[in-house]
């Protein structure tokens, strides 16, 4: 019996179609297989950088540990330093201390004055005739005459002149009107290594002068949030101040003045040339005459 051929046609067919079947497949295995084989190496390389990452982390947390040790060995360094500084200066202290009970004159620079304690008496500043200034306890005399004789003491000042050494702090804490502590950093720019800001340099009889609109205008830079008006009001009393503080080294004088097209009287307040301050030396020259500030400015 033989097979018809349109049978033989259609196994034909489904072999063929089963053997690109095997075949799709097959290559469908090898992409999976590659890619497999990539994902692996991926893996790998993750890896290598996992156990690089853990390496440099250790490196690190080595690192560290040395920094913490180094910090901490300064540390204490520092430490012993800050002791050993401050038994030197404690020693130091107390020499001056007892130098000073012996009637020693110490140079001023090298005095730390909140850091002195004498019983029962306090520290006086004191110029010499070589132009420097000294500590020493009030009245007494230096055996050894060092620097000269004493050029003035702190109870030869002006209190004008007292108001203006104190630092800022001290000086809000030993006046009781705002006039005062005013006058005193005034005054104590009066003369601040020859360069004049405030205070204007005088001819003829007067040395040095301030007006009230530049004291006003000064005052309201130092202090903020002050009006016009105000500060006006607080440089006539701070003139006053200065008139009473000065023992009448000082003078106030009336001039005319114009502004805006519109004239008006102003107060200036002026230190004329033949006045005497103690703890300070007028040099003068053909043209006009300064004062250099020694001590009490």
């Amino acid at each position: 019996m033989t097979t018809a051929p349109s049978a033989v046609r259609e196994d034909d067919v489904s072999v063929s179609e089963l053997a690109a079947h095997v075949q799709t497949l097959i290559g469908r295995i090898d992409e999976l297989e590659q890619n497999v084989a990539e994902k692996d190496q991926q893996i790998a390389d993750l890896r290598a950088n996992l156990t690089q990452k853990d390496t440099q982390i250790q490196e690190l947390e080595q690192r560290i540990e040395k920094l913490e040790t180094t910090a901490t060995e300064a540390q204490a360094h520092r430490e012993a330093i800050a002791r050993k500084t401050k038994a030197c200066d404690d020693r130091v202290d107390e020499l001056q201390a007892r130098e000073l009970e012996k009637g020693a004159h110490l140079r001023a620079e090298y005095v730390e004055h909140d850091r002195i304690t004498v019983e029962e008496s306090t520290l006086e500043r004191i110029t010499k005739d070589d132009g420097k200034t000294y500590v020493r306890l009030p009245g007494e005399n230096d055996a050894l005459e060092r620097g000269g004789a004493v050029a003035h003491s702190t109870a030869d000042l002006l209190p004008i002149q007292r108001l203006a050494r104190y630092d800022d702090e001290m000086l809000a804490s030993v006046t009781n009107r705002k006039p005062d502590e005013l006058a005193g950093k005034v005054w104590r720019e009066r003369d601040e290594a020859g360069r004049y800001s405030l205070w204007s340099t005088g001819s003829g009889d007067i040395r040095v002068y301030v007006d009230a609109s530049d004291l006003a205008e000064w005052i309201r830079l130092k202090k903020s949030g002050v009006s016009k008006k105000y500060s006006q009001e607080l440089a006539r009393r701070t003139m006053d101040a200065m008139l009473e503080l000065s023992k009448g080294r000082l003078g106030k004088i009336k001039r005319q003045r114009s502004k805006d097209g519109l004239r008006y009287h102003e107060n200036r307040l002026v230190l004329k040339t033949d006045v005497d301050l103690s703890g300070e030396v007028t040099k003068s020259t053909d043209n006009d005459s300064a004062t250099n500030a020694v001590d009490g400015e």
